[in-house]
């Protein structure tokens, strides 16, 4: 099953599960690619943060995590513990932690739907050029 790793822990014998392309869907990588030094290079160079690599050697601090992961630890690190409360931590600030775990749920939310989008890891242009508008439909089908 292919596991989608951050560039920086990609390393030999890593291969890519599926191939990588550009903005103009010119192929960079194909499928069955070792992750040397030379190929991450060029990856880094076209701002690819992250891979689809086959196998299972890879450890799980590696690997991307879920979106659902990443919300449970978010909600682990920003669940309330009796010391806090104690050390007034917790006073006055229910708000202000609420607001920030919104926005924390927000950007990951925002960052699933983007990899889910481009899921072999469409290089070029920005991060905003990647994700789906809600006009992306309308500009397919072209004026009418």
């Amino acid at each position: 099953m292919p596991t989608r790793v951050e560039l920086r822990f990609a390393r030999p014998p890593m291969r890519l599960a599926r191939p990588i392309v550009d903005g103009e869907g010119r192929l960079i990588a194909g499928t069955g690619t070792v992750l040397d030094d030379r190929v991450v290079r060029v990856l880094r160079t076209m701002a690819v943060q992250t891979v689809l690599v086959a196998g299972d050697q890879i450890d799980s601090w590696e690997r991307v995590k879920s979106l659902a992961e990443e919300l449970q630890d978010l909600d682990r690190r920003f669940a309330s513990r009796p010391a806090d409360a104690e050390r007034g931590h917790g006073r006055g600030s229910t708000a202000a932690r609420a607001e920030l775990h919104a926005a924390l749920a927000r950007r990951l939310e925002r960052r699933a739907a983007r990899l889910a989008a481009a899921p072999d890891a469409v290089a070029g242009g920005s991060a905003e050029d990647r994700v789906p508008r809600a006009d992306a439909a309308a500009d397919a089908r072209g004026p009418r």
